[in-house]
């Protein structure tokens, strides 16, 4: 298989955030054969990895809670792997052009990082998003393209694997939940080989990848959106896992869940009414009950920002509610509630 490189070989593919779902596509595409480059913040994190032996590891965590499907593993590799041979440098290092890129950073340093590769990149590059939230994107384009028409292919995609990173494994990333992802193309005009090509190396890859149109992938961005609104405030402002939600006795708990999506989906009935069907209160609550319970065990990513005094990706997620139910008329008082105290806890730090 080739990926729009040279005499046959595969392309160099980049990953802009070496968090847990940046380390996991690269660690799979560099199982798959593809030369990753992981972008790193300092000069210093591109001396660990190097000294660490330029290393990726996998522990696959989701066995333990789905013993009964078929291991995401190298023959004779029970728990976890480590995949060689990784380069790693930091964004500024070089002016390589950079045909590949996949950018995992959160939703609140994209456009930071973004800014950082700009000058790698040009109408042949191809830049996969996957960040929790939305806006991230069109965020890029107002910022860096807005008086240009010569920019990157854009793909975005959703990601509902579970997965984390703990503190004392920098390079390694713990797949905890197996689930999904969809991707799909943003461009108004023909995409370069190189997003054909990136588009070819994931849906390859052994997470459940399909490619979609940009059309199908916007409802599911939506549902994405909602059960990230649901779960990570309230998980993270309880601080508990996401399966505490799903406690019988806690009934005032699931009222909670089904008025936030009573609210969500009213939102989205006036700034999407084509989707409307997709996207009804009793959709989008079995979606998100159903991300509570693959996810059961999982500490969502805001609980974790929250506990490690970081700042969180609400500005993105009800923040981006409140402001899309302003827009269309729409009260929004659960998620202007969420977003309030999550900005409270963040003033804390």
């Amino acid at each position: 298989m080739t990926n729009g490189g040279e005499e046959g070989q595969l392309s160099r593919i980049y990953v802009l955030g070496a968090g847990a779902v940046g380390l996991l596509f690269a660690g799979y595409l560099r199982k798959a054969g593809y030369p990753i480059t992981l972008l790193l913040r300092s000069p210093a994190a591109v001396e660990r990895f190097e000294q660490q032996g330029r290393k990726i590891g996998i522990v696959n965590d989701w066995v333990r809670t789905h013993p009964s499907r078929q291991r995401l593993m190298r023959p004779g590799e029970e728990m976890a792997c480590s995949i060689d041979d990784v380069q790693a440098e930091t964004p500024t290092e070089n002016d390589t052009i950079i045909s590949q890129l996949i950018i995992t950073t959160k939703a609140q340093h994209v456009q930071q990082a973004y800014s950082q590769v700009q000058n790698r990149l040009n109408s042949n590059s191809a830049v996969l998003m996957l960040q929790n939230g939305m806006g991230t994107l069109e965020a890029i384009q107002r910022q860096f393209y807005a008086q240009s028409q010569i920019q990157p292919a854009f793909i975005v995609g959703t990601n509902a694997h579970g997965c984390l990173r703990h503190s004392n494994e920098e390079f390694a990333t713990h797949h905890t939940a197996i689930s999904s992802c969809k991707i799909a193309l943003h461009t108004p005009v023909a995409p370069p080989k190189s997003a054909m090509g990136m588009l070819a190396a994931l849906s390859a890859l052994p997470l459940n990848i399909s490619v979609i149109n940009w059309s199908d992938l916007q409802p599911q961005m939506l549902l994405k959106l909602a059960a990230n609104a649901v779960i990570n405030p309230a998980t993270a402002l309880a601080g508990c896992r996401n399966g505490t939600m799903l406690q019988p006795e806690l009934s005032s708990v699931q009222a909670f869940v089904t008025s936030a999506c009573l609210e969500i989906a009213a939102i989205y009935a006036r700034a999407h009414p084509h989707l409307h069907s997709e996207l009804s209160a009793a959709a989008i609550e079995e979606y998100v009950l159903n991300i509570v319970h693959v996810t059961a065990q999982n500490r969502s990513s805001m609980l974790q920002d929250i506990d490690a005094a970081r700042p969180t990706e609400s500005d993105w997620i009800n923040g981006y509610l409140v402001r899309l139910g302003q827009q269309h008329g729409v009260p929004t008082p659960i998620n202007t509630s969420l977003y309030a105290l999550i900005k409270l806890r963040e003033s804390a730090f």
